[in-house]
């Protein structure tokens, strides 16, 4: 049961980081190896099984990525579905400029955003995943913000 509940996050988590799907789908069955492995070790006095979850991936992806350079935006492919073009043009246009922003963004800084935007973690328990201060994080997101925002609207002036 906390495959079915907590796969679907740790896979999205992952995908967001590492941009390829088979590859964030892997890493995603190797977090659930690695911590059903672990259990008998777990302590919910460390903390919630979901920020042990993504503690987890997060140490799988910085191993691959240790290993492996960064995959480029141009080897990404978006699933498609039937919608109208003006739908689809206007997603895709969304989808690259999220893509742009995030792969812009240091390592951790991606993953703060991936974490609160993305995963709807609350600030306590990226904490406790990233191993720093609650105020550490809420003002290093501030300052994420701030600086997605002025790229988006250097983007947009004309």
């Amino acid at each position: 049961q906390l495959y079915i509940l907590f796969r679907n996050r740790i896979f999205r988590y992952t995908y967001y980081l590492v941009f390829d799907r088979e590859l964030a789908e892997d890493l995603t069955q190797l977090t659930f190896l690695k911590s059903w492995l672990a259990l008998p070790h777990f302590s919910t006095g460390r903390g919630t099984l979901q920020a042990y979850l993504y503690a987890t991936a997060r140490n799988l992806v910085i191993d691959y990525q240790r290993r492996k350079k960064e995959v480029s935006l141009e080897d990404v492919v978006e699933p498609s579905y039937e919608v109208s073009f003006e739908d689809e043009l206007a997603k895709e246009e969304n989808v690259k400029m999220v893509h742009s922003l995030l792969t812009q963004l240091d390592g951790e800084e991606r993953q703060l955003v991936i974490f609160r935007y993305f995963e709807e973690l609350h600030f306590g328990e990226i904490a406790h995943i990233l191993h720093k201060k609650e105020g550490a994080i809420r003002v290093r997101l501030h300052r994420i913000l701030q600086k997605l925002k002025e790229r988006i609207k250097g983007n947009y002036e004309y």
